[in-house]
């Protein structure tokens, strides 16, 4: 893994636990408890709508690198969750 691969690697999940970190602060509710499955559920369609798209482009073209599929899907997952939920927070 390249210096910039880590350092974005580093940069997604500290991101997300910056995010989480005051997600949680929250109140608790049935609102937020409805925000939080369907985020969940987006995110897990988008997970394998990425983790498909992936390994489609993979097999075909050789030259990607795995970490940065990884990468991806990792970036897909977590940032999916946090756009549902900012989403649907704007939204419910």
């Amino acid at each position: 893994m390249t210096d910039w691969e880590r350092y974005l690697a580093i940069g997604i999940l500290a991101l997300y636990f910056f995010f989480d970190f005051f997600d949680n602060r929250r109140v608790k509710d049935e609102r937020e408890e409805l925000i939080r499955l369907r985020s969940l559920e987006f995110a897990h369609k988008t997970s394998m709508g990425t983790l498909a798209a992936l390994a489609f482009a993979y097999v075909f073209f050789h030259a990607i690198d795995v970490q940065l599929v990884i990468l991806a899907l990792i970036a897909s997952s977590l940032y999916s969750e946090i756009a549902a939920k900012i989403f649907y927070r704007w939204k419910l």
